[in-house]
């Protein structure tokens, strides 16, 4: 018989599910509330509640996101896919290299940061192959959600269940732990989903649109001179030498000769290309709307919400992202009042997961971050450094959470000037969340409700089918807050906490469950029931290789 404070606890696991369903809450805000309603109800303590945001698992999924971060910035694997490109000549060859680079470079480095980065490269395989890029763009996604479950560190539901494993027995799972497991489970479902997406999936109009674009293209920006610029007094031709950009409009005080020199006050639109970006931001004196970064480039197709709206009218609807250049063939004045055509590619800068939502919101295809094919030598070694320092310490028994802080600091040593680039790898959303969702999983074993759902943990098959379900509703690290417990619970807990890990992470069936799923949804012109379609097969590979694996350890 369920005790009152059993039913408080399912009422606010209820009513907090619905509102990750509904979606008309962001999901830190969701945990918010869900742990308030707890403390008030008594169901968790104030100091539990507040304990929860410094915990293990917080700390180690933040330091990760910052390792991830400095590794995808610096350009290596944006370089790895290039050399791929121009030395495999087989088309659908060169796909399934990109899968399975996705595939092992997922357990250490963000899966919507993977995604974004060969997509790109899949447009032009496509291309070369006539092929429309539909078929191969959710592939693309499901291979960097695939990957990630090999390591502890390589999703954020791991993570969390790290976190309860080490709060209930006091030492680490290791980072490895679901290696045999995840690398066979990831195979599978990739040997699958390449075998059966192309056949079930065929996308639309949005996987086909114009692919001139996404080659070599140069992008305007909006520039003003002030006093004491390094261009002011030179000549035009002087100033483009040095910006290594095309000046297409001079605005000023007086009228415009091909031998005016540049003055303070000015307002020029440049035409650069994206690897020239970081120079322009460099020179002395010349303002521009760039920022910090991250940079993502979205192509607006013909079904684009944003067709016919200005770059101001736009960025007033983007609200987390903003527009700081355009590439278009069209004539235009001013970046701030040109209206968008479809065609069109928009230089935005903002958070990768707030792009995303963007382009899934505004029905805008993705293309690449900014610069594409630089490689940052020092950053590459200073993240490849601190992951590896992490994972060593890690390996050697030390605290996990320090281990990681370390890495993290490891890995921004060489740029302790970009404080500010080092916050925005972090998703604070998704840390928020883990903080104070978790509160829900300890009220589930105090009050009780935990032995009445005990069932599920009896049979690690029951968890995983439970665990998918719950994943493409409300997300991997709800599905493994809540379920958590009760592999922990069970009478084999290593087995049940290796099932659920593999059954977070199948966030295959929705487009909604997984940021790489939205990048790729409006780009492929999908739809759910296209995600329906192909991830249902793919989920139950990954259960029945998953069921195999753990009766034979």
């Amino acid at each position: 018989m369920l005790t009152v404070k059993a039913y408080e606890a399912l009422a606010i696991l209820a009513f907090s599910v619905a509102l990750l369903i509904s979606r008309r809450l962001r999901h830190d805000i969701v945990g918010v509330i869900t742990a308030l309603a707890l403390v008030a109800l008594g169901l968790v303590s104030p100091s539990q509640a507040l304990s929860n945001l410094s915990s293990v698992a917080v700390i180690v999924l933040a330091s990760a996101m910052i390792i991830a971060g400095v590794v995808a910035d610096s350009g290596v694997l944006d370089v790895v896919g290039d050399r791929i490109a121009s030395r495999v000549r087989g088309g659908l060859l060169v796909i399934v290299i990109v899968l399975l680079i996705s595939l092992f470079s997922s357990g250490f480095v963000s899966d919507v940061a993977l995604t974004l980065m060969f997509m790109p490269l899949i447009y032009s395989v496509a291309s070369r192959m006539k092929r429309p890029a539909s078929r191969y763009l959710m592939l693309l996604s499901y291979a960097a959600i695939l990957g990630g479950r090999y390591t502890i560190i390589g999703t954020s539901s791991n993570i969390v269940l790290e976190g309860l494993w080490t709060q209930r027995f006091g030492t680490p799972l290791g980072i490895f732990s679901t290696l045999p497991v995840g690398l066979a489970a990831a195979l599978a479902g990739l040997g699958v989903a390449i075998a059966l997406v192309p056949l079930l999936v065929r996308g639309s109009a949005g996987g086909a649109a114009s692919l001139e674009a996404v080659g070599r293209h140069e992008i305007l920006i909006e520039a003003s001179v002030e006093e004491g610029s390094d261009i002011a007094g030179l000549t035009i031709r002087q100033a483009e030498e040095k910006l290594g950009a095309r000046i297409r409009l001079l605005r000023g005080r007086f009228s415009i000769y091909s031998r005016r020199t540049i003055r303070a006050g000015d307002r020029l639109i440049l035409s650069v290309e994206k690897d020239r970006l970081p120079i322009i931001m460099s020179v002395k004196g010349l303002r521009t709307e760039l920022g910090q970064g991250p940079f993502y480039e979205l192509m607006v197709t013909g079904d684009s919400a944003v067709v016919g709206n200005t770059v101001y009218e736009v960025n007033l609807r983007l609200r987390d992202v903003k527009v700081v250049g355009v590439a278009t063939r069209n004539s235009l004045r001013s970046i701030r009042s040109y209206a968008l055509s479809p065609g069109d590619i928009i230089l935005v800068e903002g958070d990768e997961k707030a792009v995303a939502r963007a382009a899934e919101a505004f029905r805008l295809t993705p293309l690449t971050t900014t610069p594409v094919r630089s490689l940052n030598v020092r950053a590459a070694a200073s993240g490849l450094l601190g992951l590896s320092a992490a994972l060593a310490a890690s390996a050697a028994g030390l605290n996990m959470a320090l281990s990681f802080l370390a890495g993290a600091l490891l890995a921004i040593l060489p740029q302790p000037g970009s404080l500010r680039k080092v916050y925005s790898y972090v998703d604070w959303p998704a840390i928020v969340f883990v903080g104070t969702y978790l509160s829900m999983g300890e009220a589930l074993l105090s009050s009780g409700l935990g032995k009445a759902m005990g069932f599920l943990a009896s049979s690690p098959l029951l968890l995983m089918v439970a665990g998918v379900v719950l994943a493409n509703l409300v997300g991997n690290v709800a599905s493994a807050i809540i379920l958590g417990p009760l592999a922990i619970s069970s009478p084999h807990p290593l087995t049940s906490v290796l099932a659920l890990s593999m059954a977070a992470s199948s966030t295959f069936i929705t487009p909604f469950s997984h940021p790489a799923n939205l990048v790729v949804y409006s780009a492929g012109g999908y739809t759910p029931k296209d995600f329906a379609k192909a991830g249902v097969p793919v989920a139950i590979a990954v259960i029945a290789v998953t069921a195999l694996m753990l009766h034979l350890l």
